[in-house]
């Protein structure tokens, strides 16, 4: 005959060890099982413990965790937040703004005064514009081999188009090439965003 199991620590009950039975559901328990878990184990049992408050997290709490040196202050609530009240959505966004500063450092520095993000302080100039007719020109006579691509800064559509022609032995250079006409037609910058010099 096999002994009875605590659901609890799933360890057998032995008849002389003190036990309990759940009034509820009829299940045998360890009675210091019984005891830790205020209850039954059971699911849905009447004398299983109620379940424990939720806890709720408020903004300026978690921006006070976020301080050096700052304890966690989080307080179990078994109600949800009361609503806000109409107009706040702004004061939301610049708790919001305040945590993400707080949180998450930002290269440029803090922006939750400003509405909007700065710019970096030095901005690396686009360079000088690609002649369209160089572009033009590549893409009409070594197009099969991607050098208009290679030209406007295209490097990855500029290999592919160099493999099709090679790994084909060039069998496959008026695909290439025709992939090269409709480029010069349908783009208008290089891959910076520059728009091409006429």
């Amino acid at each position: 005959m096999m002994a009875e199991v605590c659901p609890y620590c799933r360890a057998p009950i032995v008849p002389d060890e003190p036990q309990v039975v759940c009034a509820g559901c009829g299940t045998k328990h360890h009675s210091d099982c019984y005891e830790e878990n205020r209850g039954c184990t059971i699911f849905g049992c009447s004398c299983a413990p109620a379940e424990e408050p939720k806890l709720s997290v408020t903004a300026p709490e978690l921006v006070a965790v976020t301080a050096p040196g700052a304890t966690p202050v989080v307080t179990p609530s078994a109600t949800p937040p009361p609503p806000r009240p109409q107009g706040s959505a702004q004061t939301s966004v610049d708790e919001l703004r305040q945590i993400s500063n707080d949180i998450v450092p930002s290269m440029f520095g803090s922006f939750a005064d400003s509405g909007n993000m700065p710019q970096p302080e030095h901005v690396i100039p686009p360079g000088e514009p690609k002649k369209r007719t160089t572009y033009i020109l590549l893409g009409a006579l070594l197009g099969a081999f991607g050098a208009h691509s290679f030209y406007a800064g295209y490097k990855k559509k500029g290999g592919m188009q160099l493999a099709v022609t090679l790994l084909t032995l060039g069998f496959a250079a008026p695909m290439s090439w025709m992939w090269a006409i409709i480029d010069i037609c349908t783009i208008s910058q290089d891959s910076r965003g520059v728009q091409f010099e006429s």
